[in-house]
């Protein structure tokens, strides 16, 4: 029982040291892998914020499905009852997307943790699967969870009214695509992966693969960096 207690202790002190002080988080992982707690945290947090920024994007698709439509001769050469059943089903199939959160969260942080596997191998780094995995998920606390809480407050307080695309709701919060506000929709994606949760991620990442897989600056800071840029050709590839 008092092991039970402690390893208990232990997670959700790791989950706060990841924010307060990240080194003593990594070296405490490196010894003692835990992730239940920041798995559990995160996948709430992260469920929780899809869920209430469901209705800003509905709205955003809405208001952007004429310029969609516009832009597609697929669509727009169907007869006006087509376009409206194709609308009606995509927007009820939008109701239901933030389910798809409850699968994204593990498979987030395995994609994470397949990666610092990779440059653990290339730096000959010496972490365990089970201490990457334990750092992946703990770090998906401020970049998925506090990230997707925020998103949700900004969401919240602007009303769902005032965006008009699904890709203004994510670039809602604080990002390298604010400097460039009036940048094509691929760009602007693209830097929109770039928000404060996530470049403080990339630093989390970074401490990571120096304290948890003892590697060097080199592939650390490859491994950090290698994550926001493919969320960001993930998310130009679908922007329009």
């Amino acid at each position: 029982m008092d092991s039970a207690k402690s390893a208990s202790a232990s997670g959700l002190q790791t989950v706060v040291d990841v924010i307060l002080a990240p080194s003593t988080a990594f070296e405490r992982l490196r010894a003692t892998p835990t992730w239940g707690w920041a798995f559990l945290i995160t996948l709430v947090l992260y469920t929780l914020a899809s869920y209430l920024i469901t209705p800003a994007i509905v709205h955003g698709f809405q208001a952007s499905w004429p310029a969609m439509v516009a832009g597609d001769p697929r669509v727009a050469q169907l007869s006006p009852d087509k376009q409206q059943q194709a609308l009606t089903f995509t927007l009820l199939i939008m109701h239901f997307t933030w389910l798809a959160s409850i699968i994204g969260t593990p498979v987030a942080i395995l994609f994470t943790t397949i990666i610092m596997l990779v440059f653990n191998a290339v730096g000959r780094g010496s972490a365990s699967f089970s201490m990457l995995w334990s750092a992946a998920a703990n770090i998906g606390v401020p970049t998925l969870g506090l990230a997707g809480a925020v998103l949700a407050i900004i969401v919240l307080l602007r009303g769902a009214d005032s965006f008009g695309s699904t890709m203004a709701v994510t670039a809602a919060l604080p990002s390298l695509a604010w400097l460039l506000p009036s940048a094509g929709a691929k760009v602007v994606a693209f830097l929109s992966a770039f928000s404060v949760f996530q470049i403080w991620g990339a630093a989390l990442l970074y401490f990571a693969m120096r304290i948890t897989a003892r590697v060097g600056a080199g592939p650390a800071v490859l491994t950090a960096l290698l994550l926001p840029v493919c969320a960001g050709i993930v998310a130009s590839f679908g922007a329009h």
